[in-house]
């Protein structure tokens, strides 16, 4: 379990586990790398503990422009090298990334590709295209885990942006939509020859309804690592922006983090 993608439907929580995933991996004496790909939630770092987000990746790989002078070059097959360093570059790790971009706190580094900031500022497809490039090129050590909370949807797999990831973890809330998302994204995890893949169950209220989710997942052949039960702090934590403590959630994603390990 090296890069690690948090996938699922919109408003299922995939911050809340990729921050308690992140604490949790740390404490276990992990470099966690958590890398925030969402173009519009705003507050991951706030949820890390962190005062300020970094500076966004895209710049640090030459802007907007550069990038997508870049796709246009790929599509056209055209051999033209990139001007911007970073895109030159064949592998990097950890410790190349400066610490503009990287910000960090006992253990935990967080890193932001970019966010939709104006009107009318185009698609994210230049964003997509240097998250991809971003987990292709990044080379981890041992005891070195990324962690990516991903876009809503699947639109990252059509661009190719999971292709270099090697465990994904489908986060399910109990709603017919979230588990048809959850097969979706099984499917494509499958089709980006992604075998590590898990369902994590999120805001179930009881054992029953745990039970009923976990049958519709197996019917789909996709493995539970866990349940997270609605907890009320999370939600008092969320609306007042705080980070993310001590709470039943944690003790749960705790356990989900032994199954883990113990697959990898």
């Amino acid at each position: 379990m090296k890069k690690v993608s948090i996938s699922g439907k919109g408003g299922t929580g995939k911050s809340m586990l990729t921050t308690l995933l992140s604490g949790i991996l740390t404490e276990k004496g992990y470099t966690v790398l958590t890398v925030d790909s969402d173009d519009s939630n705003p507050g991951l770092y706030r949820m890390l503990g962190f005062d300020e987000a970094p500076r966004p990746l895209m710049d640090l790989f030459g802007g907007e422009n550069q990038i997508l002078t870049e796709i246009k070059y790929r599509q056209q097959k055209d051999d033209k090298q990139p001007t911007a360093e970073w895109l030159n570059k064949d592998k990097f790790e950890m410790s190349d990334i400066p610490e503009d971009y990287m910000i960090h706190r006992d253990g935990q580094k967080l890193l932001s590709v970019g966010k939709i900031s104006a009107a009318f500022e185009g698609c994210a497809c230049p964003m997509a295209e240097v998250l991809k490039i971003f987990l292709d090129k990044l080379e981890l050590k041992e005891k070195e885990i990324m962690i990516v909370d991903m876009e809503a949807g699947v639109e990252h797999f059509g661009r190719g942006v999971d292709k270099s990831i090697d465990t994904v973890l489908i986060l399910v809330e109990p709603t017919v939509e979230s588990i048809s998302l959850a097969s979706k994204v099984y499917y494509l995890s499958r089709g980006s020859k992604i075998d590590n893949i898990w369902a994590v169950l999120n805001k179930i209220p009881t054992g029953a309804i745990a039970d009923k989710v976990k049958g519709e997942l197996e019917k789909r052949k996709i493995k539970v690592a866990g349940t997270v039960y609605y907890d009320p702090q999370i939600a008092e934590y969320a609306l007042e922006g705080k980070p993310l403590t001590q709470s039943q959630a944690k003790e749960e994603v705790r356990q989900i983090v032994e199954v883990l390990l113990k697959e990898a």
